[in-house]
């Protein structure tokens, strides 16, 4: 699975998009928006997905809401979505504050679903 051409294409999906980060089994990559200022280093951003994968696994616990599509949080700073990447993958976007999150949701899921592996 090409991480980084995730990356991109994901990036390239909206411009409200400053971050994305992919984690496949043991690989990831990210991706920031040229000309914003990053707010994580790389070592924050390779915890951040370690940490939203652990919370992924507990959301698929949850059956009987039916299977969960993307989680979003609103920082001061920034909404950060996460969605899965097929069922051993995760895809952590941060957007900008004011952005429109569930629409941004909505074209990274559609996006995942066409590198899914089920």
């Amino acid at each position: 699975m090409n991480l980084e051409k995730i990356c991109d294409e994901i990036m390239k999906s909206d411009g409200e998009i400053t971050l994305v980060a992919v984690s496949y089994r043991a690989d990831y990559s990210f991706k920031e928006r040229e000309g914003i200022k990053s707010l994580q280093t790389k070592e924050e951003i390779e915890k951040s997905l370690a940490d939203a994968s652990l919370r992924w696994v507990t959301r698929r616990s949850h059956r009987t809401l039916g299977e969960p599509l993307y989680a979003m949080a609103k920082y001061e700073k920034a909404k950060r979505i996460t969605a899965p990447l097929g069922r051993y993958g995760i895809i952590l976007c941060a957007v900008l504050p004011n952005s429109d999150a569930e629409k941004i949701a909505t074209k990274i899921i559609k996006l995942a679903k066409k590198y899914s592996d089920s």
